[in-house]
């Protein structure tokens, strides 16, 4: 008798545990230098956001909503690089 075949999630769930097992193991210093860029990845763009966002508010005097706006969207911009430099890293 044949085997059955292999449910496709059983062989997606399987390569994914062979990739963990394969991926690299990273050391202290590596480790420390991947938290601090992260770190950078996520601040640089919200702090750029609010300051645009400051600079746009005392041009059209609307308060701080472009300020609130650019810093969410600077914040978000930057956990979204971060996260897939970090993906990037620990899968190479």
């Amino acid at each position: 008798m044949s085997e059955p075949e292999e449910d496709p999630f059983v062989r997606e769930i399987r390569q994914q545990a062979e990739r963990v097992r394969a991926a690299r193991h990273l050391s202290f210093w590596q480790g420390l230098s991947l938290v601090g860029t992260v770190g950078w990845m996520v601040s640089v763009p919200g702090v750029l956001g609010a300051l645009a966002g400051r600079w746009l508010d005392a041009h059209f005097a609307t308060g701080i909503q472009w300020t609130l706006g650019l810093l969410v969207a600077g914040v978000s911009l930057g956990c979204l690089s971060a996260w897939r430099h970090v993906r990037r890293e620990l899968m190479s």
